[in-house]
């Protein structure tokens, strides 16, 4: 046998279909409305949505876009918007004390 039919030959076996993979259908919560939250929820909202607003001014963020699997909106859960804050707040300051550690390193120019 030649190379070439070596290299082109194909199995004798009967090949098997492909195993259909089927995702499980997400389940979509409704999002909470203004009508469903309490005053001291929507207060405890507006107070998570300040901090995220205030951090992402301190680090020059422009836009997040967010994505939860369940289907519900990120902007409404106070919960995902303080962790969203807290992961961008432990970057930012990764960030600044990689750049801080950066510039001690350099240290005055040497003559």
């Amino acid at each position: 046998m030649g190379l070439r039919n070596f290299l082109n030959r194909r199995s004798l076996q009967a090949e098997e279909p492909p195993l259909a993979v089927v995702p499980e259908a997400p389940v979509v919560r409704d999002p909470l409305t203004a009508e469903q939250l309490s005053t001291e929820q929507l207060a405890d909202l507006d107070a998570a949505r300040a901090e995220l607003l205030q951090l992402a001014a301190e680090m020059g963020v422009e836009s997040l876009s967010a994505c939860p699997r369940d289907g519900s909106r990120w902007q409404d859960n106070p919960e995902t918007i303080r962790t969203i804050t807290a992961v961008l707040r432990e970057a930012h300051l990764k960030e600044q004390l990689e750049e801080q550690l950066s510039t001690e390193d350099a240290g005055p120019p040497a003559w």
